[in-house]
């Protein structure tokens, strides 16, 4: 995807955890080189208006053995806390011992009971303070899972604290694309196999239909020998560009690679997936609005980490907020990120490229772009990074 000025863009930063096997399976099946695509693990710094405030850890590369938890992650991230005092990080052992009591039991209801509570609730009952809420949870939940406290599960964030950070504490390590993007470093050449080995077709400009459905019979181990199942017969989809409407028929199987609106559309043009309750469920989940932003700059920007997170602004409205620094985790391509016709001079010197996105951000997505570059550049990065300060904006892409 391209910009209007022809530079390369693509919509959102994306990271790559650890423990994310699948991705790493497919680099290796498509005979890809990891460290060619991705960085190496990489810290992320939280800002507030008061400046830097902890900088999230590494933990494969910490000089401290995997300690049992909470212990591993209190002597980890100990000295990466630039404002937030003792008491207040202490405040989080009893939400860590109450996460390991809650998921380590076997009774259900205990865990319907967290369910139904939400996360707000939680740290209220378990005592965290109201400062290591605001200035690293709340802007951690925000850039995670995309919602603040009052509006998760109380479970939820339990699973993730304890997934992340208590029964695999380096899964929360994090590296990003190096290479180009998602689409071209990882999508392309899985596409290309598919194409290659599979004969796969893709159908450019088209949107998914009508999908219809058909009963066959099928063998069951249960005492019924036959149950019957329904299955996807007929897929509709209209090609935008030639303005008609093409059914495949006899199809083995159907995919569901769509967000919450194409979902919903999907399942109101089909009757039949209507009928099962998980579409007719998935039908009404709701989206969340996300802002992505690539601002190009006429100097190098430095910084302490590549990745960070803005927290505690008030002119965030509500929404959670990142920026990356391309320039940093790309400093091996940057005639790619600034395009191969838009450079900032005649020579090889090039200056930053950031990456900002704004998630839960139905608050300011009415806002002009203009208006989303102000808030950037005149309040959120100088706030953050000194360096920022009356720095000349080439170009925003919203």
């Amino acid at each position: 995807m391209l910009s209007k000025s022809g530079k390369p863009i693509e919509p959102g930063h994306r990271g790559f955890w650890k423990d994310y096997p699948n991705i790493y399976n497919l680099c290796t099946e498509l005979g890809l080189n990891e460290t060619d695509i991705f960085t190496p693990y990489t810290n992320s710094s939280f800002y507030s208006p008061d400046g830097l405030e902890a900088t999230a850890p590494v933990f494969s590369n910490t000089p401290f053995p995997m300690l049992p938890s909470p212990l591993g992650q209190v002597l980890a991230t100990f000295p990466l806390f630039e404002r937030i005092p003792l008491i207040d990080r202490v405040s989080m052992i009893g939400l860590l011992l109450a996460t390991v009591d809650c998921l380590g039991s076997d009774d259900e209801r205990v865990k319907q009971q967290y369910d139904r509570m939400t996360a707000h609730e939680l740290f209220i009952r378990f005592g965290l303070s109201k400062r290591l809420v605001d200035d690293f949870i709340r802007p951690t939940l925000l850039v995670g899972l995309f919602k603040p406290p009052e509006e998760l599960s109380a479970l939820v964030v339990m699973e993730l604290l304890y997934y992340y950070a208590l029964a695999h504490q380096d899964s929360f390590d994090v590296r990003w694309i190096r290479k180009g993007t998602v689409s071209s470093s990882i999508i392309a050449p899985l596409a290309k196999k598919l194409k290659e080995e599979y004969g796969l077709i893709v159908l450019k400009s088209c949107r998914a239909g009508r999908i219809s459905l058909v009963e066959e019979k099928h063998n069951s181990k249960s005492k019924q020998p036959y149950q019957q199942v329904q299955k996807a017969n007929h897929v509709s989809f209209y090609d935008t560009v030639l303005q008609q409407e093409y059914t495949i028929n006899n199809v083995e199987g159907v995919i569901f690679a769509v967000g919450s609106k194409g979902m919903e559309s999907i399942v109101k043009a089909s009757p039949g997936l209507a009928r099962i309750p998980i579409f007719a469920k998935a039908a009404n989940c709701k989206s969340i609005d996300v802002i992505s932003v690539r601002i190009w700059l006429d100097r190098k920007i430095p910084t302490r980490t590549p990745a960070n997170v803005f927290s505690r602004f008030e002119s965030l409205r509500g929404a959670g907020g990142t920026f990356f620094m391309l320039d940093q985790l790309h400093d091996h391509e940057l005639d790619v990120l600034w395009g191969a016709q838009n450079r900032t001079s005649n020579t090889t010197v090039y200056g930053s490229v950031v990456a900002c996105d704004f998630y839960n951000a139905g608050a300011l997505m009415s806002l002009p772009d203009e208006d989303i570059l102000n808030l950037l550049m005149q309040d959120l990065l100088p706030s953050a990074v000194e360096a920022f300060s009356g720095k000349v904006v080439s170009i925003v892409t919203k």
